[in-house]
């Protein structure tokens, strides 16, 4: 069994389902991804949390900036 994961590429509104790569590798060319564990069963609540804590994390730019990312403002 794989992870799973879901890739939207840079640009994209994330609007409709096309505009997002899903499968159980990773996407090499994809600039954001989100990965889950195989093996467990997150509840929707759970992955909600996880990409709002992330979202929060990006909103900091002195968390960024120690954790060594290159983000522009």
């Amino acid at each position: 069994m794989a992870d799973h994961f879901v890739a939207i590429a840079r640009g994209a509104e994330g609007s409709k389902y096309s505009d997002f790569t899903v499968g159980t590798s990773s996407a090499s060319t994809a600039l954001f991804e989100f990965r889950v564990l195989d093996g467990v069963t997150p509840k929707n609540v759970e992955v909600i949390k996880a990409l709002e804590a992330i979202e929060r994390f990006f909103e900091n730019p002195q968390q960024v900036k120690a954790a060594g990312f290159d983000v522009a403002s």
